[in-house]
């Protein structure tokens, strides 16, 4: 059966073999960066849309999942997250998920993109809320990796909120194992990286398996967790890396007294105590997968571009 689409769509190609669409009603804003293919667009179902590459890169039905999954595990677990390194996060709303918790002090986004945080500050409002100007953040255009080998500053938490693993393109550099030797050395004590770690969907499990691997060879702890952004059509991966004392639960009287404590009650619309320790909970499927997960290393992306 062929199905005839009316009106103006917008195709993402997930897989060579599988593709989603989003009924537009109104395209906003198309760039052509020095890195990508940048499109703000408002759609029927999800609302404004920013696409990256033609993948769905945020909505504004669902972004919030997305986002306070990524931040609040990490920045809560943490007693006392002072000092924060975010790599990538152009929308803002890492930012303004971050800046909800008092202790922080200052926020380092290192995002390779202007152009795209030039088009999120005119078109996202919704998503980052003022944070590009709050005072205790600094922004730097540059790749993540380069910025932090030439600065030897350390961190209590470190957020990669990166492209996909295993896609083409310089951001490759970011996923291997090298470069997760590189943020361990840029932690302080009790410091904590976290990642998302692309699609758990069943037929994309490749790219979190590899993730998972590559950061066991570095961190004494590496916790995997998911949460369900249904415009990216099933489950999302984030992982958390960090020293042996590291737990995914911690006890759920200590997170409620942090959460409590950060004034988070009625700010957040998905995250909270409860569902902290529910994401830390894997199906067998997706356990059996990450352990046949091979690790990312800077020699085999080389020989993979010769």
């Amino acid at each position: 059966m062929r199905l005839e689409l009316k009106g103006d769509w917008y195709i993402e190609r997930l897989t060579r073999d599988e593709i989603h669409g989003h009924r537009i009603k109104k395209r906003l804003a198309a760039v052509r960066t020095k890195y990508q293919n940048a499109e703000v667009v408002d759609t029927h179902d999800y609302g404004r849309c920013l696409f990256l590459d033609g993948l769905v890169q945020s909505t504004a039905a669902d972004e919030f999942i997305y986002h306070e999954s990524l931040i609040h595990p990490a920045l809560l677990l943490h007693p006392r997250p002072e000092n924060v390194f975010l790599a990538g996060g152009g929308e803002g709303a890492p930012l303004r998920e971050a800046l909800k918790h008092p202790p922080v002090k200052r926020l380092t986004m290192v995002e390779i993109d202007r152009d795209v945080v030039a088009l999120a500050r005119r078109h996202l409002r919704a998503w980052h809320k003022g944070a590009f100007r709050d005072k205790r953040v600094e922004i730097h255009f540059q790749d993540a990796r380069s910025s932090l080998a030439s600065n030897p500053e350390s961190y209590d938490i470190i957020v990669l909120d990166l492209c996909d693993p295993g896609e083409p393109g310089p951001a490759r550099k970011l996923f291997t194992v090298e470069f997760y030797r590189l943020l361990r050395r840029r932690l302080r004590r009790g410091g904590i990286v976290v990642l998302q770690a692309g699609s758990a969907n069943v037929n994309m499990l490749s790219g979190f398996s590899a993730v998972f691997q590559s950061l066991r060879r570095v961190f004494p702890s590496v916790l995997p967790y998911l949460s369900c952004v249904p415009a990216y059509v099933g489950p999302w991966a984030f992982i958390l890396a960090g020293g042996s004392s590291l737990a995914a639960v911690p006890g759920r009287k200590l997170l409620s007294r942090r959460f409590s404590a950060r004034g988070l009650e009625g700010r957040l619309r998905f995250y909270s105590p409860e569902i902290h320790s529910s994401l830390f909970v894997l199906p067998a499927y997706i356990r059996r997968a990450l352990e046949r997960g091979r690790p990312a290393s800077d020699r085999k992306i080389l020989r993979s571009n010769r």
